[in-house]
C-alpha cells in the first residue's frame, strides 16, 4: 500500500510547486529572483539567498543518498558540506543552481514513488530515526528556508 507514501509525495510536491497555505511555494519563489541579488547579505549575520539554497539542496542531496540505502553518506552541521560557499556570477550560474533544486526534488519524489508505507517506519541507515521523519523534515527545512530566502530578498532589492 501507497496511501502514506503518496500523501508525504503530495506534501513535498505542495511544498516545493504547488499551492500552499502559507503563501508562494519554493521553486516559485526562488525563480521569482533576479540573480543579481542573490550574492548579496543585507546584514553581517545574514546567508545569501545563493547559499541558502545550495544548503537546502545539500539536505536534499542527504536525503536522496538516505533513501538510496547509503548508510556512510553524513553531513556535519555548520560545514562546508552543510553550509556551502557559492557565488553565482550569471544568469546560468542561477539557472544551473536552480535546475539542480528541482533535480533533487525529482529524485526525492521518484525514489518515494518505487516504495510502500511499511518503509516510512523503517531506520534510515546510520540514523536513528525513520524515514518518515526525514521527509517531513525535507519539507520543513524548505519551508523554514523559504522564510529566510524571502526576508534576505526583499532586504537586498
Amino acid at each position: 500500500m501507497q496511501q502514506h507514501i503518496n500523501i508525504l509525495i503530495d506534501r513535498l510536491n505542495d511544498a516545493f510547486r504547488g499551492k500552499t497555505w502559507y503563501g508562494i511555494s519554493f521553486i516559485d519563489k526562488v525563480n521569482d529572483i533576479d540573480w543579481t541579488i542573490v550574492n548579496k547579505t543585507p546584514f553581517e549575520s545574514a546567508n545569501s539567498i545563493a547559499k541558502l539554497v545550495k544548503h537546502c539542496m545539500n539536505w536534499r542531496y542527504f536525503a536522496i543518498e538516505k533513501l538510496n540505502g547509503n548508510a556512510t553518506f553524513d553531513i556535519e552541521l555548520n560545514t562546508p558540506q552543510d553550509w556551502t560557499e557559492i557565488t553565482i556570477t550569471s544568469q546560468k550560474d542561477w539557472t544551473d543552481l536552480v535546475t539542480e533544486l528541482k533535480r533533487t526534488q525529482q529524485g526525492i519524489t521518484t525514489i518515494l514513488s518505487t516504495k510502500n508505507d511499511a518503509f516510512l517506519d523503517k531506520t534510515v541507515p546510520g540514523k536513528p530515526y525513520n524515514f518518515l521523519y526525514l521527509i517531513e523534515g525535507v519539507i520543513q527545512h524548505d519551508v523554514y528556508h523559504l522564510g529566510q530566502i524571502a526576508i534576505v530578498e526583499k532586504l537586498s532589492r
